[in-house]
C-alpha cells in the first residue's frame, strides 16, 4: 500500500522568518504562513502553519524571505509532541521541499522568478538537496 504526505499552500508571511544553526553548521529557518478562504456565509477564515525549512532552502528563506512575501510553499506535515510544565504539548509543522515566490523582496532589485529554488529532504530530512525550478508557475 503506497502512501503520500504532501502540503501544498499559497499564502503569506507572517513575520520575517527566525534563523537558527546547528552545531554542524546546518541552517534551519522557520516562519509562519497564513493561507485564507472565503466561507458560503461571507466569513474570510485564516489558518496559520508553522513552517520550517533546512540547509539550502532555508538559506534562500533567510536571504529572501520577509514579513509580507506570497509564497507557494510544498512539504510534509510532521506531527510532535513534547512536555512543558508537566503538560504534554502537539505541534503540528510543515516541512518545506519547495518553495516560490510570488512577491519580490523591496530590498532586491532582482524579480523573484530569479530567486525560485527546489529543494528535496533526503530521508532524514536534515540534508536537502537542491535544483533549479522552472520559471513558470505550475498553475
Amino acid at each position: 500500500m503506497k502512501s503520500i504526505n504532501k502540503v501544498a499552500l499559497i499564502g503569506a508571511v507572517g513575520k520575517d522568518p527566525e534563523v537558527r544553526y546547528t552545531g554542524e553548521g546546518l541552517t534551519i529557518a522557520s516562519f509562519s504562513l497564513a493561507t485564507s478562504e472565503k466561507r458560503k456565509d461571507k466569513e474570510e477564515v485564516t489558518q496559520w502553519h508553522q513552517c520550517v525549512a533546512f540547509g539550502k532552502l532555508a538559506d534562500i528563506v533567510k536571504d529572501y524571505i520577509k514579513k509580507g512575501s506570497k509564497l507557494y510553499v510544498d512539504g510534509t506535515i510532521q506531527y510532535q509532541t513534547y512536555e512543558k510544565d508537566g503538560e504534554k504539548k502537539y505541534v503540528t509543522k510543515i516541512v518545506v521541499n519547495d518553495i516560490s515566490m510570488l512577491s519580490s523582496n523591496d530590498n532586491s532589485s532582482h524579480s523573484a522568478n530569479q530567486h525560485t529554488q527546489k529543494a528535496h529532504c533526503s530521508d532524514s530530512g536534515m540534508t536537502p538537496a537542491i535544483s533549479a525550478m522552472d520559471d513558470d508557475i505550475p498553475f
